[in-house]
């Protein structure tokens, strides 16, 4: 088996890193296997190699036998261009003038067919497969299970077979003819502050002629339906463009956009930052000059911009902090340093009631959840200052791990099942109780909610449910609650014993399972299954999982363990945190 087909197992999928170290290990592609691929190692992400279509999709032969033809139709169906024309090729003129390619398609694995009826002139012929995720028409992958099975019937044009008859429903794409021909994007939309960026990932057909003018009219076409109540655009309805994006006088694109109207320079610059960072994710560089209605977007920026101009909106760059790594260790929250480790100040150093904390993103704030005085069995949420003292929140008889998400004063848990949010008042600096309905997860997911992450975008939500890991969206229903909307199955790979989950990046989570076997797994937002970071020297059970772009660590039974890069190398086995080595220690990071 070879080395691609075996990272496509779990599916290693390139595209741009906002690190080099453990997003290196990342995006497995579509796989019908029931576990977690490993990774042998942490790797960088390379760029994806654009590919032209004319090599990859194949055409109907003189010699093909009914079996080599549908198969070699189902590759055929990786090209969208033009309805399909290439696969049409495969079909009888009855049957491409019936076929109906649009909606969602199926993205088939371990294809296999069997002959029902054959004769001289015509064979009926079965067609079973995995499927392994679904594509939508707007580009969005979904991950899927379970067995397709359908009848094809071939009939004889002249001297070679055709399809013929009545075809599928749904289009159906053989698993790795997509690797090769797509590739995954992330276009850009805002949060409701339009503070934020919030990746929606696309996957792209890599034929196309122009990937600029296709990824800005992504972000004209707006948000994926399951972002469409939780994000925001400043690209005003009715906004297009005039005419396809072409090449500037002295490189990088030149955009026209019409119908922008009478926006502000803040908006302007947000409209920029959406469109920059999206096309930069593509490894689509600059300058990018960019007019709106026939006259520059911003007087200023005539000559065009640059990601210098909208640096405050990169979305891959975290809080600057001079926090490092914390542990929980005795029921004391201590601060690691190079010789050892030293008690945070304030009662969460001294005290031995800590059984779960988080650090803010600018290491400014402590969320942390104790245990009772005494013989009381509830726990209390409290949350203050680093350093400082901390004030209760609120009390339950399960408490999850607090979040932060992007904001240091929110704050998120579960508390005796209720998903709940903190906000501190401006003014009289109290935190505000928001309860947040759960929506539908517990019609997807049977089982308690023991984790909840917001992920650094303020947008999504990573939750563990019955051992199941679920993303979810942060929206206002139609009652103006706010809600986890549009949750799924984040991977169907992961099984139902993951334990914990911290997101590394906006659109990358780590998670600790249950399991001898990759009992740490990567997970990407875009679609595609986990697969397991390196295992080799891990001592399981593994119990806690924190993260950013370039670190991992975890809790084994050892004590603490790190994953990251010693001078600018991955890392090719998990290092021991010598002041941390003490089983039951578990970490913390901002």
């Amino acid at each position: 088996m070879s080395e691609l087909h075996n990272r496509m197992r779990g599916h290693r999928v390139t595209r741009r890193s906002v690190a080099v170290v453990i997003l290196g290990v990342v995006l497995s592609l579509l796989t019908a296997c029931g576990g977690v691929p490993n990774s042998s190692s942490p790797q960088p992400i390379s760029s994806f190699a654009r590919q032209g279509p004319s090599d990859a999709v194949p055409g109907p032969q003189a010699d093909m036998d009914p079996e080599a033809l549908v198969r070699a139709f189902l590759k055929a169906t990786a090209a969208p261009a033009d309805g399909h024309a290439a696969a049409r090729k495969f079909l009888t003129t009855s049957a491409a003038e019936q076929w109906d390619d649009r909606g969602a398609a199926l993205i088939l694995d371990e294809i296999n067919t069997y002959v029902d009826q054959r004769s001289e002139n015509s064979v009926r012929m079965r067609l079973v497969g995995d499927n392994v995720g679904v594509l939508m028409s707007d580009g969005q992958l979904t991950p899927a299970t379970g067995r397709v099975e359908t009848t094809v019937t071939l009939s004889k044009v002249g001297r070679q077979w055709r399809i013929d008859g009545t075809l599928p429903e749904r289009t159906m794409i053989d698993r790795t003819q997509f690797e090769i021909t797509h590739r995954a994007v992330s276009a850009y939309f805002t949060d409701r502050t339009r503070s934020h960026l919030v990746p929606d990932p696309r996957w792209l057909y890599s034929g196309l002629d122009s990937d600029a003018t296709t990824l800005v009219g992504v972000l004209l076409a707006g948000p994926a339906a399951d972002l469409a109540s939780a994000v925001d655009s400043a690209l005003p309805t009715g906004a297009s463009l005039r005419g396809p994006v072409t090449p500037g006088a002295n490189g990088g694109v030149r955009i026209e956009l019409i119908g922008i109207g009478n926006l502000s320079v803040r908006d302007r610059t947000v409209l920029a930052a959406q469109i920059i960072w999206t096309l930069n994710g593509a490894d689509i560089g600059g300058p990018y000059v960019i007019n709106a209605d026939g006259a520059p977007l911003l007087a200023d920026r005539a000559s065009g911009w640059q990601t210098t101009d909208v640096r405050s909106f990169d979305p891959s760059v975290m809080p600057a902090t001079d926090v490092g790594l914390n542990v929980i260790r005795g029921g004391a929250l201590l601060k690691v340093t190079d010789t050892g480790t030293v008690a945070v100040g304030g009662p969460l150093g001294t005290g031995r009631l800590v059984r779960s904390a988080a650090l803010s993103a600018d290491g400014k704030r402590v969320a942390a959840v104790q245990a009772g005085e005494g013989t009381d069995p509830r726990l209390n949420l409290t949350v203050g200052d680093y350093g400082a003292a901390t004030t209760p929140i609120a009390s339950g008889l399960t408490v999850t791990r607090p979040s932060f998400g992007p904001d240091s004063d929110v704050v998120w848990a579960v508390v005796d099942g209720k998903p709940t949010q903190w906000i501190r008042d401006d003014e009289t600096g109290e935190p505000r109780t928001i309860e947040i309905d759960p929506g539908q997860v517990s019609a997807l997911v049977r089982g308690s909610i023991t984790e909840l992450q917001v992920a650094p975008d303020g947008v999504r939500v990573g939750l563990i449910v019955g051992g199941q890991v679920v993303f979810a969206v942060l929206a206002t229903n139609a009652d103006g609650r706010l809600t986890l909307a549009h949750p799924r199955i984040a991977a169907y790979n992961i099984g139902s014993r993951a334990v914990s989950l911290d997101w590394a990046s906006p659109t990358t989570l780590m998670i600790a399972r249950e399991s001898w076997d990759s009992p740490v797994v990567q997970l990407s937002i875009n679609g595609t299954p986990a697969v397991g970071l390196l295992s080799g020297n891990v001592s399981p059970p593994v119990t806690a999982v924190v993260a950013n772009p370039t670190t991992v660590y975890i809790s084994d039974q050892r004590g603490v363990l790190r994953l990251g890069s010693s001078n600018g190398q991955a890392d090719e086995y998990w290092t021991e945190v010598e002041p941390a080595m003490t089983p039951g220690t578990i970490p913390v990071i901002p």
